[in-house]
């Protein structure tokens, strides 16, 4: 199983994945197809057309396109998403944004014998929690609780990769396939094969990213931000801050 999240509207770093890993038939999406990349048309058309073989689930930008709403994101990119979204919501046809808003944000199934739980943020808060691995041990405590104690928990939405175990719980986040935020700009992945996680990287042209932003009429400092966060692996310029305390960088 190829397991991906966080593809927004990167189509050449989905591509790249996708090429990277040919042999895979099936699919765990964990959300968040769409917002902050240049090319979600590309994006959404290709999650339909793979549905049938997969499981997809719904992020908070999914769901703020699908149905017109606030992503609810962290101070440091509300005005990112913000941008990015007026200019992405005419892109979408009537029948990707329905796709986009009938989506779950949590699903449970077996996956070779193993209780899984797939979310896009975390199970208490399927959308929009925010819980990184160095969050404390007593929030992931009550995660996993939450969540059942399944075998498997994915999770998405950080943009930071993870493959960790917490009260015998496997703690799977594949990073980012299209904003990674760890420094490293490849695209971030993970595969099942055979009951092993393993968590992968694969570089893709990001000047082609950026050169499809050329087109969509943001305004320049925006534009700057994204192609920064791009090609540093999720490093917000020092200008974008406002002086205040700092923001959890999650999208």
């Amino acid at each position: 199983m190829l397991i991906i999240s966080d593809v927004h509207g990167n189509w050449p770093a989905l591509r790249a994945v996708l090429a990277a890993e040919p042999q895979f038939d099936q699919i765990l999406c964990l959300g968040d197809l769409v917002n902050y990349g240049p090319m979600p048309v590309e994006c959404v058309a290709w999650a339909r057309d793979a549905f049938a073989s997969g499981i997809f689930l719904q992020g908070n930008h999914d769901r703020a396109l699908g149905l017109n709403t606030d992503p609810h994101c962290s101070t440091a990119y509300t005005a990112l998403a913000a941008a990015t979204q007026k200019f992405i919501e005419p892109m979408l046809a009537p029948e990707l944004k329905q796709f986009l808003a009938g989506l779950k944000p949590l699903h449970r199934f077996q996956l070779q014998g193993a209780k899984c739980v797939a979310c896009h943020a975390c199970p208490k808060d399927p959308l929009y929690g925010y819980l990184p691995e160095t969050a404390a041990v007593s929030l992931w405590e009550s995660e996993v609780v939450t969540a059942g104690l399944p075998n498997v928990l994915f999770l998405g939405h950080t943009h930071l990769p993870m493959n960790t175990r917490f009260l015998k719980v496997l703690l799977v986040n594949p990073g980012s396939v299209g904003q990674p935020k760890d420094g490293d700009p490849r695209a971030a992945y993970a595969v099942w094969r055979d009951c092993e996680v393993t968590l992968h990287r694969v570089a893709y042209d990001v000047e082609e990213t950026i050169r499809a932003y050329s087109g969509l009429g943001l305004e320049p400092h925006i534009e700057h931000t994204l192609c920064e966060v791009l090609r540093t692996g999720g490093n917000l310029p020092a200008e974008h801050f406002q002086p205040s305390k700092p923001q959890p960088t999650h999208g």
